[in-house]
């Protein structure tokens, strides 16, 4: 077990009050299934009587999209998760990625003559899968970013902070928009930086490897959070966030079913398998590293925890109650027909659907993804009114 100053450190604080902090993973669009699950505790947390509950709000990959827009929006939390929902529920994948054969064609062609004759060339002509120039329009026109500032500086939020991996010295950098001056950290191949929250950071953490193309910040260039972030949940608490709502969007291991055996995977499922130690492995064994950290909290006195400066970070973790792969495959051909071709090419719609879950950017998929995340943040009510108000 490996004790992590990030996990346990202790913060002065001149008020008592537990700070709650938000954490969402990342995962294309399932991250629609975050969106459902944020309504179903704003639900919760309306009838308690609680209009802002979360202090740190932290996001990585689609979670990012999540985290800018609830912080954006200086409504009550209730408002700001069902206008979310509201936007996953419409949203199209023509709104995220050029779909039309030309653009593809021209992709492709860029591959093809960098395979051809890319050795006589020092500028390689491909830089991903898939034209993301419709999601800045989309996050633009649905993301009001300059309303991020006047958001911290009412006190309903304290501080944003969003992920992204820097593909030039393949480092962590978590960008962090407090109105207070925030507590910084430079670990090993992650670190944090003050930022003006904008449209670029969220592209950057969400430019999924080699299907969305790596986003400039400065003079840097930036992909998916998730790739090279071994500690997810460190920002939140190096934030000062006391206790941590959690939200993942792969069903736990223990309610999947059995794996088929002897028979060899397709590429469409290596690539599902890829993406998914990519994108989601992370938190869950940042999870599993919390869960043991705060057993070995426990067995310490009171008085040497102070001394120590250690905390326990008490945690609600909320997952999907059924398979999003699976939904996603009965779903398939809702994918456009470039995407569905060039996915379809790599294997079986059934070996495909963890791929296809990630670009599958249709109101009937997220719609349904939103109301299951609805649904499950439901089902643990007694875990969300003790996460709120204990």
């Amino acid at each position: 077990m490996r004790m992590t100053s990030d996990s346990v450190s202790h913060r002065n604080r001149s008020d008592s009050a537990p700070r709650l902090g938000l954490v969402l993973s990342g995962g294309g669009a399932r991250g629609a299934y975050q969106a459902g699950v944020l309504l179903g505790v704003a639900e919760i947390a309306a009838e308690l009587g609680i209009s802002h509950p979360f202090k740190i709000v932290t996001g990585v990959s689609a979670g990012a999209v999540n985290a800018a827009s609830l912080v954006s929006t200086q409504a009550d939390f209730a408002d700001a998760a069902l206008k979310l929902t509201q936007d996953w529920s419409t949203i199209t994948a023509a709104e995220v990625f050029k779909t039309d054969a030309l653009s593809a064609g021209r992709l492709g062609f860029k591959f093809a003559l960098d395979a051809a004759v890319g050795a006589f060339y020092h500028k390689k002509l491909a830089r991903s899968l898939l034209d993301t120039s419709p999601l800045r329009n989309y996050l633009e026109k649905n993301i009001p970013f300059s309303e991020i500032p006047k958001t911290l500086a009412a006190g309903k939020i304290e501080s944003l902070a969003l992920t992204a991996m820097n593909y030039t010295n393949s480092h962590s950098m978590t960008f962090v928009e407090s109105h207070e001056p925030a507590v910084m950290w430079d670990r090993s191949r992650r670190r944090s930086v003050q930022a003006s929250i904008g449209v670029q950071h969220v592209m950057g953490s969400g430019a999924i490897p080699l299907f969305f193309p790596p986003i400039a910040i400065g003079t840097d260039h930036f992909g998916d959070g998730c790739l090279r972030n071994t500690a997810p949940l460190s920002p939140a608490i190096h934030l000062g966030a006391d206790r941590l709502l959690v939200i993942g969007v792969r069903r736990p291991d223990h309610l999947a079913p059995p794996a088929q055996t002897h028979i060899e995977p397709s590429l469409a499922r290596v690539t599902g398998v890829i993406l998914n130690a990519l994108l989601m492995d992370a938190i869950e064994f940042d999870m599993e590293r919390l869960g043991r950290i705060n057993q070995t909290v426990d067995l310490i006195p009171q008085g040497t925890r102070t001394l120590m400066q250690l905390r326990k970070i008490d945690y609600l973790w909320i997952r999907p109650s059924q398979d999003i792969g699976r939904i996603a495959a009965g779903l398939f051909h809702k994918l456009p027909n470039v995407i569905r071709y060039l996915v379809g090419g790599l294997g079986s719609q059934k070996e495909a659907s963890e791929l296809t879950s990630y670009l599958l950017f249709d109101p009937e998929f997220c719609g349904e993804l939103s109301k299951l995340g609805k649904e499950d943040a439901h089902a643990n009510r007694e875990g969300v009114v003790k996460f709120l108000t204990a």
